[in-house]
């Protein structure tokens, strides 16, 4: 009879509980609204009355004054970073909402956070979940009917692609100038030190037949063996358990060149670590990017996706262990040369990807291909066709540079060493003069794009490296590849770089970053804030 008596009374504290736990905006307006930022605050206000143990944390500020909640739910006892490493545990991390046109992922981190208070609250003991539910808060209260018009749903409308400086926040990994991206890198994967990352975005490219598709890091300058778990282990296991328990089709996310000649191939998006995807795998972690199909209903989109973050802290918790080791070794591994200019490369050829069908628009008639633009309109027909076609979904070096013992940066670019220690990179400064032999970048041509892109006019250098003995005045800048951000570092730094801060303008007014071949004995002091 008492065990009778204490199942009753587990299952009465369920069912109050239960009634008790809140609903996101989506589930609340039958998915015809969207979340507020008030509704999101709300609801995990609500989630932390519910179970305690919940903690929140303010990870930055907007431009326009919204603080951004971090929310974390781990095992008992992990209150912050310090007792997160002390439990040995993995750190997940789920983003959602930096395009805040593109809101599934808003309303999905919410539902499975109340998952994590109940029905899957024992993952908690094996892994602390960190979930920033709505990171682009100015633009997601800029709500209107007008925005993202392809998309079907929701009808009451959604957010911009902007903050409230008018930038993409993905876009800006590497410059930093957006308040957000900086408390991001600082407080979050920084501090937090994430094991993966999931970032939660809804695509509207293509017509295909894929409910979500995804995508790991795809810039070859991450470590080899975390991009071959992703894509050997991590990412198939993944979707074959979204194909068996859900019933849903993903793949890796990719266009056609042209959707109606879907033959010519399926190809991936972009290598640069401007994307925050790309830019995880050069901090030698791990990541996924999750596109959502905007062209089945909201609510679809919002299941998908809340079924998608389930599988991927499945998969984590299967191989955690791995995981750990592999980032580890990343970590002290030293690459010797790095890519600085990349070209998409096939795949796999022979792929079946799932298509659907189009055919050409009468003149006046129709839709715009989606992949060729208003040049040769479209009708779809509804009609998925698995086709076979070559996989453009990598990318290969085509020009490389040797990575150095150290890059020399002048003692005037405290711009540059702002950047760099907000990303977590050791910057040392020099305490006496140094004689040695560096090597400058000699500028043969230097091009400023003719169109801004996110307020800038991108550099791009063409030169040769020159050796030179030289004395590096007192206060100039190092910073030693012997780190474990050294691909991130190099990438920054490289002045042949394709997303470095040469790229953005940074040295405008100032000589590239040189470079140090040689190990060299150094008297010099750590950076810990520029003066």
């Amino acid at each position: 009879m008492r065990v009778r008596a204490s199942i009753l009374f587990f299952l009465l504290c369920e069912a109050a509980l239960a009634q008790e736990l809140p609903k996101t905006r989506a589930e609340s307006s039958n998915y015809r609204e969207t979340s507020r930022y008030a509704d999101v605050i709300e609801f995990v206000a609500a989630i932390q009355r519910a179970d305690p143990d919940v903690r929140v944390e303010t990870f930055a500020t907007t431009n326009e004054g919204r603080a951004l909640p971090l929310v974390i739910a781990g095992p008992r006892g992990v209150v912050d970073p310090r007792t997160g490493r002390a439990s040995g545990l993995p750190v997940v991390f789920i983003m959602a909402n930096i395009h805040a046109g593109e809101v599934e992922g808003k309303e999905a981190a919410q539902m499975l956070l109340r998952d994590l208070i109940t029905t899957h609250r024992k993952l908690r003991r094996r892994m602390t979940i960190l979930i920033a539910p709505i990171y682009n808060a100015d633009g997601n209260e800029k709500i209107a009917t007008t925005h993202r018009t392809t998309q079907v749903g929701p009808i009451n409308g959604v957010g911009v692609r902007e903050n409230g400086q008018g930038l993409d926040l993905n876009r800006d990994y590497m410059k930093l100038e957006s308040p957000e991206a900086r408390g991001l890198i600082a407080n979050v994967l920084q501090r937090w030190d994430p094991l993966i990352t999931i970032d939660l975005h809804t695509t509207n490219g293509s017509y295909h037949g894929y409910q979500l598709t995804y995508a790991p890091p795809l810039n070859p300058n991450a470590d080899a063996r975390i991009i071959a778990f992703e894509r050997d282990t991590l990412l198939p296991e993944i979707r074959e358990r979204m194909k068996k328990r859900h019933g849903k089709s993903t793949y890796y996310y990719g266009n056609f060149e042209d959707q109606l000649k879907p033959e010519k191939g399926w190809f991936t998006f972009d290598n640069r670590p401007r994307f925050g995807n790309n830019y995880i795998g050069l901090r030698n972690r791990f990541a996924i990017l999750s596109e959502a199909y905007s062209y089945i209903g909201f609510r679809e989109r919002v299941e998908v996706t809340h079924q998608f973050l389930h599988e991927i802290l499945a998969a984590v918790d299967r191989h955690a262990n791995k995981m750990m080791r592999i980032a580890a070794k990343a970590d002290e591994t030293r690459p010797k040369s790095q890519g600085v200019r990349f070209a998409i490369k096939p795949w796999k050829k022979n792929v079946t990807i799932l298509w659907e069908r189009a055919t050409p628009a009468e003149p006046g008639e129709g839709i715009p291909n989606p992949d060729t633009g208003s040049g040769a309109d479209i009708v779809r027909s509804g009609e998925i066709v698995p086709m076979k076609m070559t996989d453009y979904g990598i990318f290969a070096p085509t020009e490389k540079s040797d990575v150095p013992y150290a890059f020399v940066i002048d003692p005037r670019a405290k711009r540059v060493v702002e950047n760099l220690l907000t990303h977590g990179i050791v910057v040392d400064r020099l305490n006496a003069p140094a004689k040695l032999r560096v090597s400058d970048f000699v500028v043969a041509k230097s091009e400023h794009a003719e169109k801004p892109f996110q307020k800038h006019n991108e550099t791009t250098l063409s030169g040769k490296w020159k050796d030179r003995d030289t004395t590096l005045d007192e206060g100039t800048f190092i910073v030693r590849m012997n780190q474990p951000l050294a691909r991130l570092a190099f990438y920054l730094l490289d002045p042949r770089s394709d997303d470095g801060l040469v790229e953005w303008n940074f040295f405008d007014e100032l000589p590239p970053a040189s470079k140090i071949m040689k190990a060299t004995p150094l008297v010099a002091t750590a950076v810990r804030a520029v003066e």
